[in-house]
């Protein structure tokens, strides 16, 4: 028997409101009368004709029509939104490996200024966290799966420190 895969969702096809015309389609087709009749009450003269209001609402009437024509399966104004996209990105990307962007690597001042700060906190006898440099949490993390460590933690006046010995194996 011959089994045939059903997509789940399609998305790529667009739907026809009237015939082969889709909404959007539609809606430019629709602009010219409508800007048109706000042409012809707020210009001089009002409700009245004149061959500037005509050449306008003509002009107009033909950029909707030309940009509602469908070609390769999409309208002229959406490959006229793609191409403004392409050509105002940049053209070059120039890559650092230097940037900080969700990086944990600090600068070099940054660096320094932990470390005072570090200092400080040692010297206070503070219980306030300190951060590590990443240097730091790989020998820490060393350290911790080492078998030949003993990792504890102990509760002490409402703080919690981690100890790390080391175990010497003797020779049997």
């Amino acid at each position: 028997m011959k089994s045939t895969v059903v997509p789940a969702q399609i998305t790529t096809v667009e739907d026809k409101v009237a015939g082969s015309l889709s909404f959007t389609q539609l809606l430019l087709l629709i602009t010219p009368v409508f800007i048109g009749g706000g042409i012809f009450v707020i210009l001089p003269p009002v409700f009245g004709f004149s061959y500037f209001k005509l050449l306008i609402c003509s002009v107009l009437a033909f950029v909707c029509t030309t940009l509602a024509i469908r070609i390769k399966g999409k309208i002229l104004l959406q490959w006229i939104i793609v191409l403004t996209r392409y050509v105002s990105r940049p053209r070059y990307y120039l890559f650092n490996k230097n940037d900080l962007y969700l990086r944990q690597i600090k600068v070099k001042q940054e660096i320094e200024e932990q470390n005072e700060t570090m200092r400080i906190v040692e010297t206070e006898d503070s219980l306030a966290p300190v951060s590590m440099h990443p240097s730091q949490l790989v020998r820490v993390e060393a350290a911790i799966a080492d078998p030949n460590s003993k990792f504890h933690l102990r509760s002490e006046k409402g703080v919690l420190r981690a100890y790390i010995t080391e175990i010497k194996k003797e020779n049997v």
